[in-house]
């Protein structure tokens, strides 16, 4: 235990179940080469657990949070009831990224001969800490890949596929707007000669219930988004019509998103 690479105490980590007991379980950790830690069963979930089985499988994977080291024993608890969901899901999210990115920079190593990409994929390791490390030193253009010893053209390659997959990113905005137009007479025409000139500007409009309209854009960045919306409230006041008009920033529910959206903002 005293040469292994070891998670640090509260450190959120990936497990696998790997043996169900009635007192507890035991999970393998992926990320630290499979090193086996303990899950009492009192660090299982919240209230009283009648059977363990009902909770755990073996082969099952789960996201735990070291709680205890005893160093004399060489054991580990971990426990899987005290991670939040926001932390499961940014070290689900977290690992998944890793793993994608070394699978990326191991085919970029095979196909630029840039050596034995296990071998490249170790010094990566070592010089980085993560994949995800060496991926943000090369978008930022770290000065710590001007010392690294990784092979320029493989590092051009990581930066090249890395690009390619920000430039399909896509960031929308939405906003709940409120048009209420004082023309008894004309304002139906009015207001469908302002929706198709909203439309033209890149928005997507949907009736809600009068006066209420939802407002939502797209772009390569939320600026570029915001700033469709923004055209909305130009395209009010050139009409000069007289109308009660308001845009409220709507809270969009978290969609699936591309795996670089979370770690490269």
């Amino acid at each position: 235990m005293e040469n292994e690479k070891l998670p640090q105490l509260h450190e959120i980590v990936i497990g696998q179940i790997s043996k169900v007991l009635q007192f507890g379980a035991y999970c393998k950790l992926p990320e630290y080469n499979n090193l086996e830690v303990f899950i009492p069963l009192r660090e299982v979930s919240f209230g009283w657990i009648k059977n363990i089985h009902e909770h755990l499988r073996t082969g099952q994977n789960v996201v735990c949070k070291i709680i205890y080291f005893d160093r004399e024993r060489h054991t580990i608890d971990a426990s899987i009831k005290q991670v939040t969901s926001k932390e499961e899901k940014d070290k689900i999210n977290s690992y998944k990224l890793e793993k994608r990115l070394a699978a990326m920079f191991k085919q970029l190593a095979k196909s630029t001969a840039s050596g034995n990409p296990e071998a490249l994929a170790q010094q990566a390791v070592s010089e980085f800490g993560t994949f995800v490390n060496l991926a943000k030193a090369v978008m930022e253009k770290s000065p710590s890949l001007e010392k690294s010893g990784l092979p320029k053209k493989l590092l051009d390659g990581i930066a090249e596929n890395i690009k390619n997959i920000m430039s399909k990113r896509t960031f929308k905005v939405s906003y709940i707007m409120t048009l209420l137009n004082y023309n008894t007479k004309s304002g139906a025409s009015q207001n469908r000669e302002l929706f198709s000139e909203i439309k033209a500007a890149g928005v997507h409009l949907t009736y809600i219930s009068s006066p209420k309209y939802k407002v939502v854009a797209e772009g390569s960045s939320f600026p570029e988004a915001e700033a469709k919306i923004k055209k909305i409230e130009s395209i009010i006041q050139k009409s000069k019509l007289k109308v009660l008009f308001e845009l409220e920033k709507e809270k969009l529910k978290k969609e699936k998103e591309n795996m670089f959206e979370s770690y490269f903002k």
